[in-house]
């Protein structure tokens, strides 16, 4: 007998992700249409903010955006999708489209009308049911009456013929303290019932980060995915390999996907909460492709960094980097929580991070302390003025000069944050100034933060639009022209 060998993810070929990739395209998008949400889960990613969100208008523009894209699924997050009140209505406008649908829900408004309908066009929905105990899964979901509600869902998903009636259907489990123990048997529980099981690694961002209660080590995820990987190979015909943070499943949608809030804020993942832009300002298309997170992760192969960049998965795996960005602030960091990176916690960047060896200058040329935040085309730095200064005049207040240099190594900053893991040298230097103005002063003992955003980039010249904060008040800001290039060593 010939056993299934797992090779792909959400049912696309590795082929075809790569294609994707190298085309600039897309195979998914991950959407919202609301944030609103009746449950309360504590593992929840979201800071909901259910306003401003997008219009009926915006999501079915954005839908044919994606369209030409190549996508040829939407995930619906939420927030709550189906107490959305138009989600049919959505539902429907991407099925006339020829693009499958796939929602993730709690069962909220799962009736039978409902279910069926979903069934009728073929919507794989995948229901949140974390446990099998009752006060487990009301705890889980923070609503005294989560259980009943699911229960009846998955009740009319299968009498609409999801599960063994062929209809496509998974249940989503994250992986917890409270759970942990009895998921080998939901496991099996779901595979013979043909639904798919999404068992995975809490992010810790969101109410998660609150509630370290649920957290398991990476070694007790190690051994559950390895023990579940078994009960496949033994019980069920198939095979895959254990690795964060899906449980049967590899996680390379920065390849082929990206995530858009309700409010229009295009990111790599739900973990990677980096907006790259934003669909009321630009195009879906053009926003990706001018992208610098986005480009960075589609080559992540050369620029993760730390243990992950050696680790000999790295042609298929990156860990999480959902996890990654939220433990470390960097979203090509290693991943803290991958059980082969136990004992190499020490190899891994974080943030923030001293600047000593990112940027040339030291003391008592050095003007910014310390790398704070990276972001798209952005970073930003922290320094506490100190008597050394060089830039101070006879009354212990800064020079206007001091402004520039500050936002010029803040941009240095970045650039040596981005490519210490490459076997090259950087040298650059300030070609101009423009625009340059001064608002304030700054003394001894301030403490000022400096944010350096890429503006333009024509080869080895960059633009970079700067200013410099003190408690939140501008007291510098204006552009500077700076050449960079890598030198190979």
């Amino acid at each position: 007998m010939s056993c299934h060998s797992f090779c792909d993810e959400a049912g696309f070929s590795l082929d075809d992700i790569r294609a994707a990739a190298t085309a600039g395209r897309l195979l998914t998008m991950e959407m919202e249409f609301s944030q609103l949400c009746n449950f309360n889960c504590p593992y929840c990613y979201l800071n909901i903010r259910p306003k401003d969100e997008l219009s009926s208008d915006e999501i079915r523009d954005l839908i044919l955006q994606a369209r030409e894209l190549g996508v040829r699924r939407i995930i619906i997050l939420g927030g709550e999708p189906m107490i959305y009140p138009r989600i049919l209505e959505k539902i429907h406008f991407i099925h006339n489209y020829g693009m499958d649908v796939e929602i993730f829900t709690n069962g909220s408004n799962m009736t039978a009308e409902n279910a069926a309908e979903l069934a009728s066009l073929d919507v794989k929905v995948v229901l949140k049911m974390n446990t099998q105990n009752a006060n487990v899964q009301n705890r889980l979901c923070g609503l005294n009456d989560a259980d009943r509600i699911i229960r009846e869902a998955f009740r009319h998903l299968t009498e609409a013929g999801y599960g063994l009636g062929g209809k496509p259907m998974a249940v989503s489990s994250v992986i917890s303290s409270e759970n942990i123990d009895e998921l080998p048997g939901m496991w099996r529980w779901l595979r013979d019932q043909k639904i798919d099981p999404y068992f995975e690694m809490i992010t810790p961002q969101g109410s998660a980060v609150e509630n370290d209660w649920l957290y398991v080590t990476p070694k007790q995820v190690e051994t559950l995915f390895h023990q579940l990987a078994e009960i496949d190979l033994a019980e069920y015909c198939r095979e895959w390999k254990p690795q964060p943070p899906l449980a049967g499943d590899i996680c390379l949608r920065h390849q082929f996907s990206c995530y858009v809030n309700a409010f229009g804020d295009i990111m790599p993942c739900v973990g990677v909460t980096l907006p790259v832009g934003n669909i009321r300002e630009a195009r879906l298309a053009d926003i990706l492709r001018n992208s610098e997170v986005m480009q960075d992760l589609k080559n992540y192969t050369q620029n993760i960094k730390g243990p992950c960049a050696a680790c000999e998965k790295n042609e298929t795996c990156y860990g999480c980097r959902g996890a990654a960005y939220q433990l470390t602030g960097d979203y090509l960091a290693s991943d803290p929580l991958c059980w082969r990176n136990i004992g190499k916690e020490g190899q891994i960047d974080r943030l923030p991070m001293v600047s000593d060896g990112l940027i040339p200058q030291q003391a008592p040329m050095k003007m910014v302390d310390t790398l704070l935040t990276v972001g798209e085309k952005k970073a930003s730095g922290e320094t506490v003025i100190d008597e050394s200064c060089v830039f101070l005049d006879e009354n212990g207040f800064l020079e206007p000069v001091a402004y520039v240099e500050m936002v010029a190594q803040t941009a240095a900053l970045f650039n040596g944050f981005r490519t210490r893991h490459l076997e090259s040298d950087s040298e650059g230097f300030l070609l101009g100034v423009k625009k340059f103005k001064i608002h304030g002063t700054a003394q001894i003992g301030d403490r000022l933060i400096t944010v350096g955003i890429k503006d333009a980039e024509f080869g080895a010249f960059t633009l970079v639009n700067g200013s410099v904060m003190r408690d939140g008040v501008c007291l510098a800001e204006g552009q500077i022209k700076i050449f960079h290039q890598q030198v190979t060593t």
